[in-house]
């Protein structure tokens, strides 16, 4: 097959987050498969734009890539407004319509993999002009909690913009249940498949290099607790770090790390209150982390802690379960499977509940390090990049086939 894929960032764009490994890695493991894959993106690494060849063709991992020149007019016109700034943006790229037009007619199907930007928004309408199937991915940003944050700028969006085409869409990708049960709440009932994100569990550690501790300035000792994403208020780390400061006593070889890009500027609030409660050698903010340095995070870390208001299904889960580490998770990870797997804990995300938590995994190291390993086997089984390309590959198919159902009839 020949499919055109329309994603906000691309690999290494990482400071974006979660979906430029999943997007990267489908289209790897597709190509694998004989298909041919072309990426139409931006060339934003979220606050700071990817050096990249620009408006043409790059190979990346055997992936045919095309990084366009972003630019926020709305941000260039009003440069003193703070919201703006802690925006992604609209991705416009002037450039990209024109080589749509050229390209989409050859694809066999065109697969969108994020609301709100402007590849996402010319790539569909381009599949809708010229006639091809075409696949739409939300990942997650439907969900009731995320609507809620900035909520009437978003649904004038979804309405004018976005509905029209999901309901023309040939079918609606989920991650997950909550995803198929958002995209009926906003009145759309066009066909949906639930396929997950997956992993390379070959490619995580469950031992870090020796130096780790000492790297970040961790006690060798220490029982790691440790949140990796963007540092955003959906995300919960304030709700981690408040959670953590009500039961460090009790556990005094407990040290928390909190990693991530600090888009929104929150860390220095963070380490304010740590340090207000004497605890500023015992929570550390690496900051940005990726390649070595996110592995060996991920391997030394006794427990991984998302407490978000709302995921479509985190790459950064999928990677602490890769890296035989036990989670603490959320309902709004909406990745219930991990209770049944015994690889880890799902609570509500408030401070309290938290911080209960936090006191079983911490009471029990054990039967905490028992669930991490437990957790590799959980992914490898039922998460495999493999197994969620053979499910990518039907639903493409079986999309195309109602297709010339349709134009046949």
């Amino acid at each position: 097959m020949r499919i055109l894929y329309a994603v906000h960032g691309y690999k290494p764009a990482y400071r974006v987050g979660g979906p430029i490994l999943s997007v990267s890695s489908i289209a790897e493991f597709l190509v694998r498969r004989g298909h041919n894959i072309t990426v139409f993106t931006s060339n934003s690494n979220l606050d700071q734009d990817l050096d990249v060849p620009l408006d043409q063709p790059v190979m990346v991992e055997g992936v045919e890539v095309w990084y366009f020149r972003r630019r926020e007019i709305l941000q260039e016109a009003l440069p003193f407004m703070p919201y703006l700034s802690k925006s992604m943006g609209f991705l416009y790229a002037p450039r990209m319509r024109a080589e749509l037009d050229r390209v989409v007619p050859a694809m066999d199907l065109v697969h969108t993999h994020m609301p709100y930007v402007y590849p996402s928004l010319a790539a569909g309408r381009a599949a809708l002009r010229h006639g091809k199937a075409l696949f739409y991915h939300q990942r997650g940003v439907y969900d009731p909690a995320r609507l809620r944050f900035r909520g009437l700028k978003k649904r004038a969006y979804i309405v004018g913009l976005e509905r029209p085409i999901m309901r023309r869409a040939t079918t609606l990708i989920a991650l997950t249940e909550a995803e198929v049960a958002s995209y009926r709440a906003l009145g759309v009932d066009t066909p949906a498949r639930i396929i997950p994100n997956g992993i390379a569990v070959d490619q995580y550690r469950t031992v870090p290099r020796a130096d780790v501790c000492a790297r970040w300035g961790i006690p060798p000792a220490a029982f790691v607790i440790l949140f990796l994403s963007r540092v955003h208020p959906i995300k919960g780390a304030e709700k981690l770090l408040e959670a953590f400061l009500r039961i460090h006593r009790e556990f005094p070889s407990s040290h928390l790390v909190l990693a991530g890009p600090d888009e929104w500027g929150l860390e220095r609030a963070f380490r304010d209150r740590a340090a207000a409660e004497g605890l500023g050698n015992r929570v550390t903010f690496p900051g940005m982390v990726a390649g070595e340095e996110k592995l060996d995070l991920l391997a030394r870390a006794n427990l991984f802690c998302l407490p978000s208001d709302a995921e479509g299904f985190s790459m950064a889960v999928l990677e602490a379960l890769a890296s035989g580490t036990a989670v603490l998770l959320s309902p709004g990870c909406h990745f219930p499977e991990v209770v049944g797997a015994a690889a880890g804990w799902v609570v509500d995300p408030d401070p309290a509940p938290l911080s209960e938590g936090l006191r079983i995994a911490l009471a029990d190291p054990g039967r905490t390090r028992l669930m991490g390993e437990q957790a590799r086997e959980f992914v490898e089984r039922d998460y495999s990049w493999e197994r969620v390309t053979d499910q990518m590959v039907d639903a493409y198919q079986e999309g195309l086939d109602r297709v010339r159902r349709r134009a046949a009839g």
